[in-house]
């Protein structure tokens, strides 16, 4: 998919940084104002046996609806508030897709939404985010 550009990552962060050694490094991709990105868990991201742990999905959702603003103000943001419904267990070894969407910019803030779903379009998590633009 060509039309597809990357999304930089942070090198530290847990959820996109390559050089953070227990993180998710996740790689994450932009077309128009939609993010996407593709997961699949692994033991360690889990709570009880084979069920990933909500906080695990909830860091997928706030790094991915932070990254939509990137396309259209190319900063950084920083989180501040936080909306996630987890619908559904997200279970180990199963392959589960992130899209995010730029809603609207507030001041010098901007609001976006996301989801978590499965091959077939089931929702397992939904979520909406506020982020600051960061100058850093």
């Amino acid at each position: 998919m060509s039309d597809w550009q990357k999304i930089p990552s942070y090198k530290t962060c847990f959820v996109c940084g390559d050089d953070n050694p227990i993180g998710l490094k996740l790689k994450f991709r932009a077309k128009d104002n939609i993010v996407e990105t593709e997961y699949v868990p692994k033991p360690e991201h889990c709570g009880y046996t084979g069920i990933v742990h909500g906080g695990i999905i909830s860091a997928i959702l706030d790094e991915g609806m932070g990254w939509t603003g990137w396309l259209t103000f190319e900063k950084y943001y920083l989180t501040a508030e936080l909306k996630i419904r987890l619908k559904k267990s997200v279970i180990l070894g199963r392959k589960y897709i992130f899209r995010g969407e730029l809603l609207r910019k507030v001041r010098n803030m901007y609001i976006a939404k996301g989801s978590l779903t499965d091959e077939d379009c089931n929702i397992y998590a939904e979520g909406e985010g506020k982020y600051f633009l960061a100058d850093f």
